[in-house]
């Protein structure tokens, strides 16, 4: 629950004092009138009001409650509307996925780049409201797709674009994780769009020497790094494209590559994402939305004034069943009879008084 005008809510403790100081300067002064009209001291039993004790309890409770439900009201509070349906409840996010050469190691079955998309695949098809943007990079991040509900596009653009249809400067060209974040975080600011998350699905390689420099300035305007590892610690060798093998770098030697968990894990914690492996059958995924994404598409939710509902009437019906409650109880109407002379019955002791309590003078004859 939150308030269009919380502002309000501090009239709250002003009248609930204004009446407790109310009863309590009320109180001081009948005792005064009474004192000076009795002689000095308010212990007469003639002087008593006769106020049933209960009714001015209850009465003063009511009266408390009126004043505290009636700034509730003008608080405007509003319940969150829970809607599983909403558009609402989805988080946007873009997609960066590795195209490097790297995601062809067979470390992952049957390679890593068709683990990544088929994970990916399922991922979207489960998708129920998330604004979904894709990112492919290597060398250089390019922008496939903008923010978009249509995940099918997204799906059917993981099945053209891939490792070997990059162009690449030498054989073994890496990835610059850099780069992607530098542009998923240029849309998100073209665009702003709240909240930004980018979601890295590499085996966290990097060639590029500014991915620290990136994180650390996209974090600053709010975007999130999450990261999906892919492959495996022990590394697979390259193979290469157009011939059978392994890639080799310039000293002839044979490239392997291997899942650099560490990496990855300095980029989420850097920015407040969340690193997953991807796992076997692409649950790492899995776990990303549900415990990151869905609590993250709830509290964007939460800040728009448009999934909420107002319950002002509540608290404005308590207000004015306590005021009408208050008029029946009537502590001032309703008072226990004054009775002269002995108590005969019905009557209260403390309530009977005879000549000899009046004050002044006495005669005899």
């Amino acid at each position: 629950m939150r308030f269009a005008h919380p502002e309000l809510l501090l009239l709250i403790p002003l009248l609930a004092g204004l009446v407790v100081g109310t009863w309590w300067l009320g109180a001081r002064r009948d005792r005064r009138r009474i004192a000076e009209f009795s002689g000095g001291t308010a212990a007469r039993p003639w002087a008593d009001p006769g106020v049933v004790p209960w009714r001015r309890r209850a009465d003063r409770a009511l009266a408390l409650a009126a004043a505290i439900l009636l700034p509730l009201t003008l608080a405007r509070p509003m319940a969150f509307r829970m809607d599983e349906q909403s558009e609402l409840r989805g988080v946007p996010y873009m997609i960066a996925l590795d195209l490097s050469r790297s995601m062809l190691a067979t470390d992952v079955r049957p390679n890593r780049w068709f683990a990544a998309t088929n994970a990916l695949s399922r991922f979207l098809g489960e998708s129920r409201a998330d604004r979904v943007g894709l990112v492919t990079f290597s060398g250089v991040a390019y922008l496939n797709a903008p923010l978009s509900f249509d995940t099918r596009a997204i799906q059917a653009m993981l099945r053209y674009a891939s490792p070997y249809t990059v162009e690449m400067d030498g054989e073994t060209a890496g990835s610059n994780l850099g780069s992607a974040i530098e542009r998923a975080g240029r849309y998100f600011q073209t665009n702003q769009v709240p909240p930004r998350v980018v979601i890295l699905v590499t085996d966290g390689e990097d060639s590029g020497d500014q991915l620290l420099e990136f994180a650390r300035r996209w974090a600053r305007q709010g975007v999130k790094v999450c990261a999906v590892g892919v492959g495996t610690r022990g590394g697979s060798k390259v193979p290469r494209i157009q011939w059978c093998g392994a890639a080799v770098n310039t000293s002839g030697q044979e490239v392997v590559s291997r899942l650099n968990e560490a990496n990855l894990k300095r980029i989420t914690a850097l920015t407040g994402g969340r690193y997953v492996p991807l796992g076997d059958q692409g649950d790492g995924l899995t776990t990303l939305r549900r415990e990151f994404l869905a609590p993250l598409a709830e509290s964007s939710a939460r800040e728009d004034l448009k999934n909420y509902v107002e319950i002002y009437p509540i608290p404005l019906s308590l207000a004015l069943l306590a005021l009408v409650a208050q008029e029946k109880v009537g502590s001032r109407r309703h008072r226990l009879p004054r009775r002269q002379g002995p108590n005969r019955g019905g009557g209260r002791p403390g309530n009977t008084y005879s000549p000899r309590d009046l004050p002044g003078p006495r005669y005899s004859r």
